[in-house]
């Protein structure tokens, strides 16, 4: 089959500098020629260039007014609105006061959107094959998050729509425009295509958080204020430090599993470059070195291997771990695991904490790193099949500007899920915790922008901020940040891929198989299934993009 190669040929950096300037950076400069614009006729451009910018906004201002006018009052007329479902996930299924939620959003958006909004939250075992089935059955769901489906696989299927077609995305969403910037939106297209947004969120991740109960370290007696303090303010941990942390865990409490562990040794585990958003053909040295090597055959998976593995033989692990798809936040949260690895940000701690149930102290065993896919990971999505897109790409718009639908959506209701303290953080509210709250997602990276609604109490007013400078400052950033590759016609290739991968590597990440033999069964698997051709491809996208945005 002829391979076609389609890449972003846009650079992070290199949109930021095209746009950054209302056009005007192709006006060349006294000294470039003779025939220059002068810096009258530069500013009187500029002005006009301005005037058009202000009346085309306000043209698709009023577009939108007129649309959610013309929303209401057709519901008046036919007595229902239309109705937009969006599609999200959590750690524990759906949430008992759901129901009043959607009641309390859809009393607020027919007012403010001519719309009934309706929030379909799933567990996140159940999410990628549940979204699959409703999206090639029909069944309704207009926005969704790609998180867990996966981006490119919602692209090559044929799930999402083009954002901008028909200049929709101009004209509907400008408040998104505003909040993101044009660099992260560029790095969401696919063969030049915006087919989503990107969740305003932690792009860098600081990796290897290994999370503990503090009740258990209690039980050891175990001092934390003994290791060094890291960057983020967490205690700064060795594998080391964390081994005889889980030893001793293990022998105080042999009823219960040290280690919720889960298949994301690579994801937050590691620095390594899920180039183009998998695993198979990676960047290895992400910062220095743009060359897409086997990450299976690399020594870095071979520790995490020889780590799990060694986890498992000494009991450390479930061994169950293979079947039960149950989140590890969850899975802590029930009392029967006592640690889990994720990685860290800002603020993690009361995030990790909240969704465990419990009090959990964050070590940060890694460094911050932002990978290429970072902004592009999960974006959140149109359905292809939407009734209305113009009312769809409004709600969409309004999840990343309107307070009182992020809040909703993030914390529930005040006085029911939480109340607000007098420094302007909020708290369970009263007879509440994260054990009966009837509404308490604690997915807050994955919502479009939880900066424009609360911030739980324990954290910083300047939450929003501090993420933002913490992206900007993440000192391990790959040199392919912005890069995005097409694989439709790799599809059969990494259809084949992933089968092997689910078949053979598994075992070797939970610890169930020898490193050395398991990997070795793995890669034999991989190669089978187009591994080398499938990289090659890859290569030469990002090789051709690199040449592009002249990135050596």
């Amino acid at each position: 089959m002829k391979k076609k190669i389609a890449s972003l040929l846009l650079s992070a950096t290199t949109a930021a500098m095209i746009f950054s300037g209302c056009g005007s950076a192709a006006t060349q400069t006294p000294a470039q020629s003779d025939t220059q614009t002068t810096k009258q006729e530069a500013t009187e451009q500029s002005n006009a260039e301005q005037k058009d910018d202000e009346g085309s906004s306000e043209a698709a201002s009023d577009k939108a007014a007129q649309a959610i006018a013309d929303r209401k009052a057709k519901a008046e007329k036919d007595g229902k609105y239309e109705k937009v479902v969006i599609a999200f996930f959590d750690w524990t299924g759906r949430p008992a006061g759901l129901d009043r939620i959607n009641e309390a959003l859809s009393a607020y958006t027919e007012e403010t959107l001519g719309l009934d909004v309706e929030l379909m939250i799933i567990d996140s075992a159940a999410y990628g094959e549940d979204m699959k089935l409703m999206l090639s059955s029909g069944e309704q769901v207009d926005l969704f998050s790609t998180c867990i489906l996966g981006y490119n696989p919602s692209i090559n299927n044929g799930y999402v729509l083009d954002l901008e077609e028909d200049g929709m995305f101009d004209d509907y969403c400008s408040g998104i425009k505003e909040k993101i910037r044009a660099d992260y939106l560029d790095a969401c297209r696919v063969g030049g295509v915006l087919y989503g947004t990107p969740p305003i969120k932690d792009y860098a991740i600081e990796t290897a958080a290994v999370c503990v109960g503090q009740e258990y370290l209690d039980a050891i007696g175990y001092d934390v204020t003994a290791l060094p303090t890291g960057e983020l303010g967490y205690p700064k941990a060795t594998w080391d430090d964390i081994n005889d942390i889980f030893t001793q865990l293990h022998a105080q409490f042999p009823d219960k599993y040290v280690m919720a562990i889960q298949d994301n040794e690579l994801t937050q585990g590691s620095s390594v470059d899920n180039i183009a958003g998998d695993y198979f053909g990676t960047l290895l040295d992400p910062q220095n070195s743009l060359k897409i090597e086997d990450v299976y055959a690399s020594d870095t998976f071979k520790e995490w291997a020889q780590r799990a593995y060694d986890w498992n033989q000494a009991g450390f692990i479930s061994q169950d771990a293979l079947t039960d798809t149950t989140g590890a936040s969850a899975k802590v949260k029930s009392g029967a695991y006592m640690a889990m690895m994720a990685c860290s940000k800002p603020g993690y701690k009361t995030q990790i904490s909240g969704e465990c149930g419990r009090d959990m102290v964050v070590f940060d065993v890694g460094e911050s790193f932002m990978s290429s896919s970072s902004v592009s990971s999960f974006p959140w999505c149109v359905n292809q099949n939407t009734e209305d897109p113009v009312a769809t790409l409004q709600v969409l718009n309004a999840l990343y500007t309107d307070s009182t639908i992020e809040t909703l959506m993030c914390w529930g209701q005040e006085g029911k899920e939480f109340k607000v303290n007098s420094d302007g953080t909020i708290t369970y509210a009263d007879g509440v915790d994260a054990n009966n709250s009837e509404y308490y997602p604690n997915v807050l990276w994955l919502m479009p922008n939880p900066y424009v609604t609360y911030v739980w109490e324990g954290d910083p007013l300047d939450l929003g901020q501090q993420i933002a400078d913490f992206n900007d400052n993440c000192t391990c950033k790959s040199k392919a940040l912005g890069f995005t590759w097409d694989n439709t016609d790799y599809a059969s290739e990494y259809t084949a891929l992933k089968n092997a991968y689910d078949e053979f590597g598994p075992k070797v990440v939970y610890g169930f198989v020898e490193p050395e033999a398991g990997i070795a069964e793995l890669e034999q698997a991989l190669k089978a299934a187009g591994l080398d051709d499938y990289m090659a491809g890859k290569q030469a996208a990002l090789d051709a993009w690199a040449a592009e945005n002249g990135i050596n």
